[in-house]
């Protein structure tokens, strides 16, 4: 039977279902309105959709980056590339529905990378795809592909796909679970990866081959925090466990094998400084590991005698590698248009072992990073950043030896152009 406008009772149950609001069968509850679903969407933040006939509020969104890097240090190979580009699209998909038990989150950013060569390195033109973050959050769960719950810092407002800075910033699968504890505290516990965390062994003795010795299996590192967040700022105090195993030989079960538990500390603080201008912040943070190095964020840019986690003796017994850095961000609004950022830091790590700093030819190495970038942003979505790095990495009463660092220091130096649009 065809209505008064010559269209269908079919034709108009379909129009309603994809407006969201079907006729409901006898005995159904009752849809929410439609306009009660788009009030959700439009409380989870800017840019939510409702997706019609679901309970789902969907956000689209990206980013395109293009950069130009200069970049040189001492020792500069002349294979690699001291002038490379860089090209970056970011798509962004947010999905929440809401639940008796709280809001079921879905989130993904892919990245896809076009490059010139590799940061401080050649390399020949490729495309590759990077995910960077897939995750749920549930009711206080979290799972998936998501950046460290350790993180705090994580080289804020420093941009570029290529940072040459210490501070830590780590994508990585976890599960873990956060409390909200009233008045913006929080605390968070988690399982993560612990190959990603991985800094690798070398061998003490320097007659004894790096092949002797097998990475053996590790449990998952174990992430706690505690942190808050409110008007002045934010802080966060994390602490980190992360096994250490290796094994002799080609069998990593044999009883020559050792396993010990390196861990990490972290305390992070950030202020906001609106008294000086809108949008102002200030970070500080601090770190120290023991067997865990890569939760210090160091950066050695020529990759010549990166910190291991432990040095191998022959009997297999570890020497765990010791450190600690310092890091600190200012950000500063000049008006609407412009910002900029100033940042640096401090690190160092122990060679503990004395047969290692005779392999070694050193018995510590310091590593200290500083820059500073300039925005300009013309219009909202587009951002135009010049930024300049500068990292030393130097060893402490160093000699040279056949399997550390070929000279005492290596500075680089590195400068970049971006332009970013986001949508």
């Amino acid at each position: 039977m065809r209505g008064r406008y010559g269209g269908s009772r079919t034709g108009a149950a379909l129009a309603l279902a994809l407006c969201g609001a079907a006729p409901a069968m006898a005995g159904d509850a009752p849809a929410p309105a439609p306009s009660a679903r788009l009030r959700q969407c439009a409380a989870e933040g800017a840019g939510f959709y409702y997706i019609a006939g679901s309970d789902t509020c969907l956000r689209l969104g990206g980013y395109l980056w293009a950069e130009t890097y200069y970049n040189s240090y001492t020792d500069y190979p002349a294979q690699d590339d001291r002038l490379y580009w860089v090209a970056t699209y970011g798509f962004e998909m947010d999905a929440r529905t809401r639940t008796d038990y709280g809001t079921l989150r879905s989130y993904m950013e892919l990245r896809m990378i076009w490059r010139t060569a590799d940061p401080y390195s050649d390399g020949a033109s490729e495309p590759f795809f990077q995910p960077w973050d897939m995750h749920i959050e549930f009711g206080g769960l979290t799972a998936g592909l998501t950046q460290s719950f350790f993180d705090f810092y994580a080289n804020a407002n420093v941009l570029g796909t290529d940072p040459a800075t210490i501070g830590d910033q780590t994508q990585l699968p976890l599960l873990g679970y956060t409390w909200s504890l009233g008045n913006g505290y929080t605390a968070r516990l988690s399982i993560e990866d612990s190959a990603t965390r991985d800094a690798g062994l070398l061998s003490a003795d320097a007659t004894i081959s790096p092949d002797a010795f097998l990475a053996a299996t590790r449990l998952p590192d174990v992430v706690a925090t505690f942190g808050q967040t409110a008007d002045w700022g934010q802080f966060q105090l994390s602490g980190a466990l992360h096994q250490i195993a290796a094994g002799v030989g080609s069998d990593d079960t044999i009883g020559t094998s050792s396993r010990e538990w390196g861990y990490a500390l972290q305390a992070g603080v950030m202020f906001n400084l609106p008294h000086i201008a809108t949008g102002d912040t200030l970070y500080l943070q601090a770190a120290y590991a023991d067997g865990a190095i890569s939760y210090l964020g160091l950066i050695d840019p020529s990759g010549d005698f990166a910190a291991p986690d432990a040095f191998v003796r022959g009997d297999g017994r570890l020497a765990r590698a010791r450190g600690w850095s310092v890091v600190g961000q200012y950000l500063h609004n000049w008006n609407d248009d412009w910002n900029s950022a100033l940042f640096g830091g401090y690190g160092t790590f122990d060679i503990t072992d004395p047969l290692a700093r005779g392999t070694y030819g050193a018995n510590g190495v310091d590593n200290i990073n500083a820059g500073v970038n300039l925005t300009w942003s013309p219009v909202d979505p587009l951002a135009i950043t010049l930024q300049y790095d500068y990292n030393l990495y130097r060893a402490q009463d160093w000699r040279a030896t056949a399997d550390g660092l070929p000279v005492a220091s290596q500075q680089a130096h590195q400068l970049m152009l971006l332009v970013a649009r986001t949508f």
